[in-house]
């Protein structure tokens, strides 16, 4: 963070490469920059600093930007109206281009008939009264955009307040982020890399244009500039000439070498200006670079079957692979977006991939479990998923053992089908507000242990907590989520019991999570609920609870379960041994109790350490 120098209450002016510098501030600091200020009606202090984790919320999320300072009428739903950021008093009495850039985070949104608006306004009478220098135009696009606003109409002013207004328009809606705001001179010739125009998810094998744009930050015209793009050690090189870009101007430009992946993964980006005018630097070369991180995605086809295919650029040799299946109605491009399962491959390293449902009679997307209301339906997908899998191993070398999926709500059903009649391929399973249909659990006779996550909501209008055992919903019968746990226990024989609940980190979103976790010494088998108390129909980290991420919980426990059971020792046990005494993990002596862990010693020298929970 640079430093802010306060004299008299006004700013002081700095040189930095060059230019005269007056406000320079990214709001990486633990307390509210010095000589800032603000006005509000909002009960939750106006303007707030932190990092996107901390300021966003529910139903308004924030791109990372390291540190920035916000507005969140979503979280508050209080006055912001009158939301005013002010920066340090200005002298521009000696300027005459003074600038002021920053970058914004904005939706522009609207709800209920309001319509939010941001604006940056200046005062001559000390905040008296403010007047519009420009309107931010949103872009709802998850992204931070370039601003720049020209100061010229207030130059040789020698004490103006500019701000930033947050106005939520009397109504509850969204907010406004702010990070590193800069006012300065403009001298000489200084064009600024403003943007990269692309997108962040690309095909595998796509032609890809590399477009951006670039800011007359300067007070000459740009007449011509060299843009370079690299990934990795190629760099392609290109002039753009015959220009004439203003003072403040901007220009859009189109590189003629197109970018290709060959494999899926997460690259960086690198792009760069020079030559600005035949020049070897610019007056300001810290403006000609930016990154920019881009997923390439396999968007493939099985026979007549769509997938969609990531793997980790981080990914070893013989990595994992989770599936990853959306619900009746969703895609695998929905499933992808909302899950983030892309980036926690990236973190963790293994493969993921998207199945793509069928369509039903009603022309919906769906995996076939055997709904009541698709009594007519013959797609075999776990067949589909068993092939796919197979043909995945064999063209990108991954993990045999460690086949993993999850899905939400249909998805979450087929996760369930897939462990009672894929458990040769599958090592766990966790199902999202998901259930198993009756037929299927009557049925349900796997080769092998699945472990099972379940996270449910106990306000799920869709899959109900508490089943529908006589088929009211036309859905076909299926047990309660309590039911459906105890089934796969008893099965498995998981008798040993931990219970916890989860830190309220957001209190707003009006529930709180507790998890419920069956094992058993000697087996890596684990059976996990995770009550969502108050919870809906939803995928929590991406909608509805924001105390835990759905995605994360579940790679969580994919990552955690052993590959070999641990082998329970063996005892010469008499018929006729008998037990001598209980204690506790105090190793105090007590009598038989559910649900409490208990040392069982036997005559033969044996201890057996269980928890009954039936």
């Amino acid at each position: 963070m640079k430093t802010i120098i306060i004299l008299s209450l006004a700013l002081s002016t700095a040189n930095l490469f060059g230019q005269t510098i007056l406000v320079d501030e990214d709001f990486e600091g633990a307390t509210f920059p010095a000589g800032w200020t603000q006005t509000s009606n909002a009960t939750d202090g106006g303007w707030l600093m932190g990092n996107n984790n901390s300021l966003q919320s529910q139903w308004w999320s924030i791109g990372a930007h390291g540190n920035f300072i916000a507005s969140n009428d979503d979280a508050c739903d209080c006055d912001k109206a009158l939301d005013y950021l002010i920066m340090p008093p200005l002298d521009l009495s000696t300027l005459t281009s003074p600038v002021l850039q920053f970058e914004s985070y904005f939706d522009a949104g609207s709800l209920s008939g309001g319509t939010e608006v941001a604006t940056v306004e200046y005062s001559l009478d000390n905040g008296i009264t403010w007047n519009l220098l420009q309107t931010i135009v949103g872009t709802d696009d998850g992204a931070w955009d370039a601003q720049t606003v020209n100061l010229n109409s207030i130059s040789g002013n020698a004490n103006v307040l500019v701000a930033f207004h947050y106005f939520d328009d009397n109504n509850w809606l969204f907010g406004w982020g702010v990070d590193d705001v800069l006012v300065f001179e403009l001298e000489g010739t200084d064009l600024e890399l403003s943007a990269l125009l692309m997108n962040a998810t690309v095909d595998v094998q796509s032609s890809n244009m590399v477009a951006g744009s670039v800011t007359n930050t300067g007070l000459n015209t740009i007449q011509s500039f060299d843009a370079s793009w690299t990934i990795g050690t190629t760099v392609y090189t290109t002039n753009f000439n015959s220009l004439s870009i203003p003072s403040l101007g901007s220009y859009n430009f189109s590189h003629p070498d197109l970018l290709i992946f060959n494999t899926s993964g997460l690259q960086t980006l690198e792009v760069s200006i020079s030559n600005v005018n035949g020049m070897t630097n610019d007056f300001n070369s810290g403006n000609d670079s930016l990154y920019f991180q881009i997923e390439a995605v396999d968007y493939a086809t099985l026979g007549n079957r769509e997938y969609i295919y990531y793997h980790a650029s981080s990914a070893p040799p013989n990595c994992p692979l989770v599936l990853v299946c959306h619900g009746y109605s969703g895609t695998a491009q929905g499933i992808m977006d909302y899950s983030q399962f892309n980036a926690l491959a990236e973190e963790f390293g293994f493969a993921v991939c998207y199945p793509q449902g069928t369509l039903d009679g009603s022309n919906t997307t769906f995996f076939n479990v055997g709904y009541d209301f698709q009594n007519n339906q013959t797609v075999d997908d776990v067949a589909f998923v068993e092939e796919l899998i197979d043909s995945l191993q064999a063209m990108y070398s991954l993990s045999e053992q460690d086949v993993f999926c999850t899905g939400m709500s249909n998805g979450g059903d087929f996760s369930y089908m897939l462990a009672c009649q894929a458990s040769e391929t599958f090592k766990a399973v966790a199902p999202v507000a998901g259930m198993i249909m009756q037929d299927i659990m009557d049925d349900c006779n796997p080769v092998n242990e699945v472990s099972i996550l379940e996270i449910h909501g106990t306000q799920d209008n869709v899959t109900y907590w508490q089943g529908d055992p006589n088929n009211n919903d036309g859905w076909g019968a299926y047990p309660s989520i309590p039911n459906t746990i105890d089934f796969f226990t008893n099965m498995f024989g998981l008798t040993a019991l931990s219970s916890a609940v989860f830190p309220d980190i957001d209190p707003t979103d009006g529930s709180v999570v507790n998890s419920d976790k069956y094992s058993q010494f000697g087996s890596c088998t684990q059976v996990w609920l995770y009550t969502v108390n108050g919870g809906g129909h939803d995928w929590p980290g991406s909608d509805g609870n924001m105390d835990i991420s759905a995605s994360r919980e579940a790679w969580v426990f994919f990552q955690q379960l052993c590959d070999v059971p641990v082998k329970v020792p063996e005892y010469n046990v008499s018929k006729d041994r008998q037990l001598i005494r209980i204690v506790d993990i105090l190793g105090r002596e007590t009598e038989f109790k559910k649900g409490v862990l208990l040392f069982y010693q036997y005559s033969d020298g044996s201890i057996v350490k269980e928890v009954v929970v039936d």
